[in-house]
């Protein structure tokens, strides 16, 4: 049976994607790459910029009211993240995503999420659901986001997903992946309520290793119904690919 089934059966069968775009620091390739989002039918769009300026354009492009994300990767400090999150919040920020290091500095993310007023998210290097038990008890973010590659398993990311449920806090999946860790977020994120966005890296493969099945259409995932994490990958892809390392 698909691993959802398992875990107690699907509660929906479809999953807004979000495009997920890398770290530019070149405002006119962000612009075309939220533009090209846009065209493909994402609905809502997250930079990976640290710039306020870029994300000034990456705002013009998309028009007000358009959900965009911003996620910084840990880079500062408190005063550091507060006056780059003031400079940014003109731009009606969907979420800030890890302005603080060290990424564990709950108290830090909590007293940011306060003075600046725009939604903390994080979670991606947060192990375990203890960790994340913290993280929301210290009301740190507005969004977890456990990552089924890096948690500890389903297991440890299902426990994550019913605390967050418990404590009013929003899922957010971290999920920028090719392989079996995007369909285990598929297949876990299907058993939650809610209507969590899934992640998604606005790219032009060469080729899908689990074929056309695992494209979005229109910005939309569909859930995969075959046994275990619902496909498996496709061994032409895995021939055509393998890489020899030389020792």
């Amino acid at each position: 049976m698909p691993l959802c089934d398992a875990l107690g059966g699907a509660l929906r069968k479809s999953f807004v994607g979000y495009s997920s775009l890398y770290r530019y620091g070149d405002s006119e390739i962000v612009a075309e790459k939220c533009a090209q989002s846009m065209n493909n039918g994402y609905r809502s769009i997250k930079l990976h910029e640290i710039d306020p300026k870029i994300v000034k354009v990456a705002r013009e492009i998309c028009g007000d009211g358009f959900p965009l994300m911003v996620d910084t990767n840990c880079p500062w400090d408190f005063d550091q993240a507060l006056e780059i999150g003031l400079a940014m919040k003109p731009y009606d920020i969907f979420w800030l995503e890890e302005p603080i290091f060290p990424p564990e500095d709950f108290a830090s993310l909590a007293r940011l999420q306060e003075k600046l007023g725009i939604p903390l998210a994080a979670g991606e290097n947060a192990c375990t659901a203890l960790e994340f038990g913290r993280m929301i008890d210290s009301n740190a973010v507005s969004y977890v986001q456990p990552s089924v590659t890096k948690i500890g398993g389903v297991t440890e990311w299902i426990k994550t997903a019913e605390l967050a449920t418990k404590k009013g806090v929003n899922l957010m999946p971290h999920s920028p992946y090719f392989g079996p860790g995007f369909l285990a977020t598929l297949q876990t994120t299907a058993t939650i309520k809610g209507d969590s966005l899934m992640e998604w890296f606005q790219l032009d493969l060469d080729a899908y290793l689990y074929g056309e099945a695992m494209k979005p259409i229109n910005g939309v995932f569909s859930l995969p119904t075959g046994m275990g994490l619902g496909l498996e990958p496709d061994k032409e892809v895995i021939k055509d690919y393998t890489a020899e390392i030389e020792s």
